[in-house]
């Protein structure tokens, strides 16, 4: 039985050794700090059929964290990722929805964070890690 109890013991302790040394895929999220809705769209680093893409309103954000696989597609917390971010502009007439572009082909790790800021058509992009 002692045997056993140490064979036991050495298992979980090379199992709990394996799950510690396995980097951790964290998710990138995307935050609008900005007084309109945002189209954000991944350009770059991820999976075919993948990559992350949302409208998001006002003071919200959105991640990638239920998505991982498909967002980054060497699976490392620091790939560069590429997004392009655009904001949806009143239309002076009709019901199309026009857009303008705040940056294009914006940089961030992945294991980061894109920040878009600014108000009344001034915005900007910033990325954090």
């Amino acid at each position: 039985m002692r045997k056993f109890n140490l064979v036991i013991a050495g298992l979980v302790l090379a199992g709990l050794a394996v799950f510690l040394t396995v980097e951790g895929a964290e998710a990138f999220c995307v935050y609008n700090y900005t007084d309109v809705s945002i189209q954000v769209n991944q350009t770059s680093g991820y999976k075919t059929g993948g990559g992350f893409s949302a409208e998001i309103t006002p003071i919200q954000w959105q991640d990638c964290c239920g998505r991982w696989e498909p967002c980054n597609e060497e699976g490392k917390v620091d790939s560069i990722l590429r997004f392009n971010v655009e904001w949806y502009k009143t239309p002076m007439r009709g019901s199309l929805k026009t857009t303008e572009t705040i940056c294009k082909d914006f940089p961030i790790k992945a294991g980061g964070w894109l920040n878009v800021k600014g108000e009344k058509g001034k915005y900007q992009c910033e990325a954090g890690f």
